[in-house]
C-alpha cells in the first residue's frame, strides 16, 4: 500500500505511537536537561525522591510553591518503572505518554468533525507544528498539561454524539489531573474551549448535560485531597498561600514577570505555530466556500479563539500558555489538506511557494551557520538539517510540477519530521556542552563528596546542583555563605560573574581557587575553597 493510501485511513494507536518515538526519541536520549525549566523539574524530583517529601515540594531543602506535584510523582514513577535515575529520559516519559493521548484524541476528532481521510493529516500537521513538537520534546509541566485538557475534551466532544457515565466522569478526572499538574488552568482551559466551540457552531443545545452538576465536584476532588494531606503533614500557611493565591492570582496580574502587550500572542502564534501558518488563510478560505464545513470551521475557530481571548485578557503571557489550542489548530489544516494541494486560490499557491521557499532558507541558512567564524559548537551538527531542507525544497518543487495525484503537504509534513527528527539527534547534542555547566560538574564531581551540598550564592540556578549530582543550597548574605564554608570546611561556591566581581571590599575576601564558566547566556565563577588553609574568617 502506498503511503498516499494509508494516508486514507485512521492512524491506529500504536503507529502513532511508532511515529513518536522515531520523532522524540534520539532527541530524549541524546539531549542533557536544559535550562530554564527542564533543569529545574528534575532537579525538584531528585529532591522528592531523595528526601521522601512527596506532598509537599522542596527546591535546596526550601519549599517550593510554584507547581502542583502531580509532574514530578510521575517522573518518580517512570524512574521506578525503568529502573533509571532522573534524568533526561524519566524526566520526558510523562509528557511523551501525554503526547501520545494528544495525538490519538487529534486523530479521533478530526475522524469525527471531518471524515477519516483527515485523521493522519491531522496528526502529522500537529507532530510538525513547532510549538508541540518542542514542548513534547522538553520535559515539562505544559505538555503533560496538554495531554490531560485535549483527552478532557475529546471525552467531552464524543460524549455528545453517545452519552453515557464514564467519558464525562473520565473527562472530569482529567480535569482534576490537569489541576494537579499546572493548577486552575487545567479545569478552565478544556471547560471554556469545549463550551465557546459548541456556542460558536450553533451547537449550544448539547451543553444540556447532567455532567456539569456533579463534574466539577469530581474535578475539584483531585487537587483539594492533596492539598488536604499536605495541609494535615504540616505545610506552612505560607506555602499554600503563595501556592493558591500568589501562583494564580499574583502571576496572572504580573507580579512574577513575563508581563506582555495585547497583541503578544498574535506574532507568536504566527512563528510557534509555522510551517502550518503559512496555510491559514488558504483553509479558512475553503472551510469558509463549503457550507457543509463551515460549522467545523466555527467549532474550531471557537476552541482556538476561547484559549487566545482567555489568556490576551491576563497581564502574564508565555507563549506556551495557548499551546492547548494546537490540536485545535492541526484540525483546521490537516481537513484542507487534499484540498491545498490542487487548489488554484491564490492562497494556496502562496502556501505551496512559501513552504519551498522556507525550506529553501532554512537549508541555506544551516549551511551558513555551519561555517560561521567562532560557532561554539560542531558546524558538522547542521549538516543533515541542511541536506533535508535543500533536498526537500527540491522534491517540493519537483511535487508542484508532477502531473501525477498531488501530495504536496503529505511530502512536506514528512520531510519536515525529517528535519525535526535531524535536529533532536545532530543539533540538539552538539548544543549540550553550550546549555549545560559541564566544566563545573566535572571539577565538583572529582573533588565533592556525593553527601556535601553545593553552594549557591543568591541564585537558585537548579541546573548546577543537578549536572554536578549534589544537593544545592542557597545562601542569601555574606554572613551565610561564611557560616556554611565553616560548617563544611571545604567546598565549591559558586557565584554569578557580575557578583562575584562585585564583591564588597569592606567583608573577608574570597580566597581559594577560581574559574569561570558559562552555561547557557549565564556567567558564573566558582571558588573551591580550604578553610584548613585559611587563619581566620570574619
Amino acid at each position: 500500500m502506498r503511503i498516499r493510501d494509508a494516508m486514507q485511513t485512521v492512524p491506529r494507536f500504536w503507529q502513532i505511537a511508532i511515529l513518536a518515538l522515531a520523532l522524540w526519541g534520539g532527541e530524549y536520549l541524546r539531549r542533557d536537561l536544559w535550562n530554564p525549566d527542564e533543569a529545574r523539574v528534575g532537579y525538584v524530583s531528585r529532591e522528592m525522591a531523595q528526601d521522601g517529601n512527596w506532598l509537599v515540594l522542596r527546591r535546596h531543602g526550601e519549599y517550593y510553591a510554584h507547581k502542583p506535584p502531580l509532574l514530578y510523582w510521575l517522573i518518580n514513577l517512570s524512574s521506578v518503572a525503568t529502573g533509571l535515575p532522573v534524568g533526561r529520559l524519566t524526566v520526558r516519559l510523562p509528557g511523551f505518554f501525554a503526547g501520545l493521548l494528544v495525538l490519538w484524541a487529534t486523530a479521533r476528532l478530526a475522524e469525527r468533525w471531518a471524515g477519516a481521510k483527515t485523521a493522519w493529516p491531522a496528526v502529522l500537521t500537529l507532530c510538525t507544528t513547532y510549538l508541540f513538537w518542542h514542548e513534547i520534546g522538553f520535559g515539562r509541566p505544559d505538555g503533560l498539561l496538554l495531554g490531560w485538557t485535549t483527552g478532557a475534551l475529546a471525552m467531552l466532544f464524543w460524549n455528545d454524539n453517545k452519552p453515557t457515565f464514564w467519558r464525562p466522569a473520565l473527562a472530569w478526572a482529567f480535569m482534576g489531573l490537569g489541576m494537579l499538574t499546572k493548577g486552575p488552568v487545567g479545569l478552565i482551559i478544556p471547560v471554556g474551549a469545549y463550551v465557546a466551540a459548541r456556542l460558536a457552531a450553533g451547537e449550544g443545545t448539547l451543553l444540556r448535560k447532567w455532567h456539569w452538576i456533579w463534574g466539577p465536584s469530581l474535578a475539584l476532588a483531585f487537587p483539594a485531597a492533596w492539598l488536604g494531606l499536605a495541609w494535615w503533614t504540616g505545610a506552612p500557611d505560607d506555602y499554600l498561600k503563595e501556592l493558591i493565591v500568589g501562583q494564580n492570582l499574583e502571576r496572572a496580574t504580573g507580579r512574577f514577570g513575563h508581563v506582555r502587550p495585547f497583541y503578544y500572542y498574535l506574532p507568536h502564534m504566527a512563528v510557534d505555530w509555522m510551517p502550518w501558518t503559512l496555510c491559514i488563510p488558504a483553509a479558512v478560505l475553503l472551510l469558509l466556500r463549503n457550507k457543509e464545513r463551515r460549522p467545523l470551521l466555527r467549532r474550531l475557530g471557537g476552541w482556538i479563539g476561547f484559549i487566545v481571548l482567555f489568556f490576551t485578557l491576563l497581564t502574564t503571557k508565555r507563549n506556551v500558555y495557548v499551546l492547548a489550542a494546537a490540536p485545535a489548530f492541526a484540525i483546521l489544516i490537516g481537513a484542507v489538506w487534499h484540498d491545498l494541494d490542487v487548489s488554484r486560490l491564490r492562497s494556496a499557491r502562496f502556501a505551496r511557494a512559501a513552504f519551498i521557499l522556507l525550506l529553501l532558507v532554512l537549508g541555506i541558512g544551516s549551511v551558513v551557520t555551519s561555517f560561521w567564524p567562532g560557532l561554539p559548537i560542531a558546524g558538522w551538527a547542521f549538516w543533515p538539517v541542511a541536506l533535508i531542507a535543500l533536498a526537500g525544497g527540491a522534491a517540493l518543487w519537483r511535487e508542484v510540477r508532477s502531473v501525477n495525484p498531488p501530495t504536496f503537504f503529505l511530502l512536506a509534513a514528512l520531510i519536515w519530521l525529517m528535519g525535526e527528527w535531524a535536529v533532536g539527534v545532530f543539533v540538539y547534542p552538539a548544543i549540550n556542552p553550550v546549555k549545560t555547566p559541564v566544566a563545573l560538574a566535572e571539577a565538583v564531581q572529582e573533588h565533592l563528596p556525593v553527601d556535601r551540598p553545593l553552594l549557591l550564592y543568591n541564585m537558585r540556578d537548579e541546573i548546577l546542583p543537578y549536572h554536578s549530582n549534589r544537593r544545592g543550597e542557597q545562601v542569601r548574605t555574606p554572613e551565610e555563605l561564611f557560616a556554611a564554608m565553616r560548617r563544611e570546611q571545604r567546598g565549591f561556591v559558586v557565584f554569578r560573574k557580575r557578583v562575584f566581581d562585585a564583591w564588597p571590599t569592606t567583608t573577608w575576601p574570597l580566597v581559594g581557587e577560581t574559574r569561570e564558566f558559562r552555561s547557557g547566556s549565564n556567567h558564573y565563577v566558582w571558588l573551591e575553597y580550604d578553610l584548613s588553609e585559611i587563619r581566620s574568617l570574619p
